[in-house]
């Protein structure tokens, strides 16, 4: 920690400045401003009080009634800047006055508690409401961990501390990962807020994530295909084949309606979790299976996707028929996504394509996709014919 000596050195000066624009209004008032000064360097935050010149003498309004209260307001403001300086320099971090000025604009105290920064900027924040849930239980992880820990507290030292003891708790490596860079978008949003000039994570590396889901080979997926099966079980088999064969995620497979494909076998829908919009060849993919499968409910997928069960009952029915075709323990709905990729993948298709189909929006995604720019029918249609196009069936038999 920095030497209190030192930090006093810098300690940033107040004062109320009156009518500093030399303008006055319509009334004939200025307005009064509070000074913060640090070195040759000056910030200024209005209080949203005005008076008349005859009213403002050396740094006091006089001769009005209320001057007296108007005055404590006044010095409360500066009090109230103050103190969030004074904030810092008890937790021995340096001030500068871009920090200070954030910090009374947001109305975020720098020195305030990280699950409340975290809150406010989570506050009318356009983040899907499953990313907010997933910032929320990383706070409670930290409450854990440390609780009422500040801001100012995530230093290297204590990142180190927090993935030391996600390792020693037995998470999955995945959720580590996750909440790991959780907690660098929330101290990166901090420092674009000069809120903090401590950037944590500039020596650390996180690891990516690893594939958990597996895939089926194409003989399991014909197999699933062929078992007989009755009622909720019959109705999960075939949601599940709908991700086989278009890659999508379960909540895009949930609000999948017939509307969604065109009488050409084009399926296009705006993805749930990523507002993406994807357009996915159903008549080219699998030997149009997907197409079969919506002959099986009239020519309506919507007779079975507005069946769907929730996503923790769904891979309960799903389990036992996974096991019946050899399928790994750690498969689930999940599984169904990775198997569209992978055969796509195995029969040669780019994976610039693949990923357009999927709708990946970073890189990062998954090591194994490229970033695509585009998303074109013609470019879609390309990446599936391949070099060795074999009757625009992308799995063969």
């Amino acid at each position: 920690m920095p030497e209190m000596p030192l930090l006093l050195t810098q300690k940033i000066r107040y004062r109320l400045v009156w009518n500093r624009a030399r303008r006055l209004n319509a009334r004939g008032e200025g307005l009064i401003q509070v000074e913060v000064q640090q070195g040759k360097r000056r910030r200024y935050f209005s209080t949203h009080c005005y008076c008349r010149p005859e009213e403002w003498q050396q740094g006091w309004l006089t001769g009005t009634d209320d001057d007296t209260a108007r005055n404590y307001a006044l010095r409360r403001m500066v009090w109230e800047v103050e103190q969030v300086e004074l904030e810092y320099l008890k937790r021995g971090q340096r001030v500068t006055l871009p920090m200070l000025s954030e910090a009374v604009r947001s109305n975020v105290n720098p020195a305030a508690k990280l699950r409340d920064f975290a809150e406010a900027m989570l506050q009318g924040d356009d983040r899907k409401e499953l990313t907010k849930q997933n910032y929320r239980t990383l706070l409670n992880d930290i409450d854990r961990f440390r609780p009422n820990t500040y801001l100012t507290d995530v230093d290297y030292q204590w990142v180190l501390a927090y993935d030391r003891r996600l390792k020693e708790s037995g998470v999955a490596h995945n959720t580590r990962v996750s909440r790991l860079r959780l907690l660098r978008a929330l101290m990166n949003e901090a420092q674009r807020r000069d809120l903090t000039f401590c950037d944590p994570f500039r020596r650390i590396h996180i690891e990516q994530m690893e594939p958990k889901h597996g895939y089926l080979t194409a003989q399991q997926l014909r197999q699933l295909e062929r078992l007989r099966l009755e009622g909720r079980s019959d109705r999960v088999r075939d949601l599940f084949l709908i991700g086989c064969y278009t890659g999508l995620r379960f909540s895009d497979i949930k609000a999948l309606r017939q509307q969604d494909i065109d009488t050409a076998g084009w399926l296009r829908i705006k993805t749930q979790k990523t507002s993406v919009v994807v357009e996915i060849p159903t008549h080219l993919l699998f030997e149009g299976r997907f197409q079969r499968l919506t002959e099986k409910y009239q020519g309506d997928i919507g007779r079975l996707t507005r069946q769907t069960p929730s996503n923790s009952d769904t891979n309960r029915l799903l389990r036992p028929l996974l096991d019946r075709i050899g399928a790994t323990e750690k498969a689930t709905f999940h599984t169904s996504r990775h198997t569209f990729a992978t055969l796509l993948g195995m029969r040669g298709t780019p994976m610039e394509t693949v990923q357009r189909l999927l709708g990946h929006t970073t890189p990062q995604t998954t090591a194994i996709y490229n970033e695509a720019k585009t998303d074109t029918r013609g470019e879609i249609e390309r990446g599936l014919a391949g070099k060795k196009p074999r009757r625009n069936n992308v799995i063969p038999k």
